[in-house]
């Protein structure tokens, strides 16, 4: 199979557009995790009357 191999200004440049982007959906991953677990914490509570609104808001402020 024959590949082509860019030369060292592309990759560079390559590199430098594609990294600023990955580091966002790193980001944007933690956060959806760190959401997730938040949302199965609360919620049952919050169904159950175990948690009101007022106290979600400092667990929520606590966990970020």
């Amino acid at each position: 199979m024959n590949t082509v191999i860019p030369r060292e200004p592309v990759i560079h440049q390559f590199t430098k557009v594609v990294r600023p982007l990955l580091t966002r959906v790193n980001q944007a991953r933690d956060s959806s995790g760190t959401l997730a677990a938040l949302r199965e914490t609360l919620l049952p509570k919050l169904i159950s009357g175990k948690l009101h609104d007022p106290d979600a808001g400092r667990i929520v402020e606590a966990a970020v």
